[in-house]
């Protein structure tokens, strides 16, 4: 039987290596561990640099990097201001890819009682759905920008937990919580809020947040990355041969403020049980989880489907609804990268029928059971294919995987199951280009 490591199956998770100025608290051998990692993995894997000042020593070509007083900042790897952007943006892809997944699986894990707070999958800054639904959108707005500089778009998926280089905090599938909503609300608030001046009732709400996270947290926000984006867009909009970029401007100020505003307010009125979904209830977070009114099913931290693997789902009638919810997941994805490659919107519309359809009612049924949706990582690479064709051939293989699994378990597929998705995809993907058989 062949196991399935972490290394094999996300591909390249780069540990930062720290030095005295890094994460207090880390130990001296923990500190040599992640450096030996990470210049094994940066050789075998390509990893893009280190970007954060005060966690690592200086990039390459970066000099007088600024102390962690003067607020957190991306550090510069390549003087080409094209080069540059590509770079940034591909972090970008993955820290929004990686956020809407936490959103998520936090909406899923929450009981019925709780139903308006994870909302239906309408966009907006109201519901733990409809602010998942936003980050898909930036994760769409970052790849349309890659394309639009002729690079390839990045829809690769990480495994949990992921440690992104421009994130404050490791990535993580786990219910909805007072601690998981500390570290959201970190990551989204205005560069500067944990720093500066507040008001009486803002600083008590910001010890609130810091003695829930601990000391263990990084000095950045998403904000600080988008702050980058602009400038380089800028910067790359002036270069001879360039598109032009004027109006990525103000798109990516609207991600950055989205992010900054509506949706650093809608957690910190979750954390503090103001969402008009706890109905007065201003004391539900203080209840022990195993509490009938917790607003959070006990679902696993970081679970999957993949045999062999840590965290692996051990009853199998779960891990065969974790693993067709996978495959519906991984159907997305690369509907999703045969849109961007390609500019058809047919592949999109696909795409968001599996979200919005077989993966949404799979979410929503496994922490019922005690379970949880694992969104594990397909290692097919940046390039799932060579050409279209080959995309859409890899595409139909997975939907027939989905449609022969989903017969065989049936008796245990959740009622609202909509099985038409995945043969109403195999119909249009044969309606725009014949698909070669597969060779036997």
């Amino acid at each position: 039987m062949i196991t399935h490591t972490k290394a094999g199956r996300a591909g390249a998770r780069v540990p930062l290596p720290t030095d005295a100025a890094g994460l207090a608290g880390e130990a001296a051998h923990e500190s040599h561990e992640a450096r030996r990692l990470f210049l094994q993995q940066a050789v075998t894997c390509g990893a893009t640099l280190p970007i954060l000042a005060g966690l690592t020593g200086p990039a390459w070509g970066a000099t007088n990097m600024a102390p962690e007083t003067t607020g957190p900042r991306v550090v510069r790897s390549f003087n080409d201001a094209y080069l540059e952007l590509v770079r940034l943006l591909r972090e970008a892809c993955g820290v929004e890819h990686a956020l809407m997944l936490q959103y998520l699986y936090a909406a899923f894990s929450l009981t019925p009682a709780y139903r308006t707070l994870a909302g239906s999958g309408t966009p907006g800054a109201d519901t733990l759905l409809g602010v998942a639904v936003q980050e898909m959108q930036h994760l769409a707005s970052v790849n349309q920008l890659l394309v639009l500089l002729g690079a390839a778009p990045n829809l690769l998926s990480a495994e949990f937990p992921y440690e992104p280089q421009i994130y404050p905090f490791e990535f993580n599938l786990e219910p909805l919580s007072p601690r998981s909503l500390a570290k959201y609300i970190y990551a989204e608030a205005p560069v500067g809020f944990f720093d500066g001046i507040r008001s009486p009732a803002d600083a008590h709400f910001a010890d609130s947040v810091l003695a829930m996270i601990g000391p263990k947290r990084r000095p950045n926000h998403v904000g600080s990355l988008y702050n980058e984006l602009i400038t380089l867009v800028g910067e790359v909009s002036r270069l001879p041969d360039m598109p032009k970029l004027d109006a990525w401007l103000a798109k990516l100020e609207a991600i950055k403020a989205e992010g900054e505003k509506d949706h650093f307010i809608f957690f910190r009125n979750v954390f503090l049980a103001r969402h008009p979904a706890f109905d007065g209830h201003r004391d539900a977070w203080q209840l022990a989880p195993t509490h009938p009114a917790y607003p959070a099913h006990r679902v696993p931290v970081n679970p999957t489907a993949y045999v062999g693997h840590e965290n692996e789902i051990l009853n199998p009638d779960l891990r065969a609804l974790a693993w067709l919810a996978d495959l519906h997941y991984w159907t997305a994805l690369l509907l999703l990268d045969l849109h961007f490659r390609s500019g058809d919107d047919a592949p999109r519309s696909l795409a968001l029928a599996h979200m919005s359809g077989p993966l949404l009612s799979l979410g929503r049924h496994l922490p019922a059971l005690g379970g949880g949706l694992p969104f594990d990582p397909l290692n097919f690479g940046s390039a799932p294919a060579l050409d279209m064709l080959g995309s859409r051939r890899l595409i139909a293989s997975l939907v027939r995987e989905s449609m022969e699994l989903a017969r065989v378990i049936a008796p245990a597929l959740p009622a609202d199951y909509p099985a038409g998705v995945a043969e109403a995809t195999l119909i249009a993907l044969s309606d725009n280009r014949q698909i070669e058989a597969r060779a036997p």
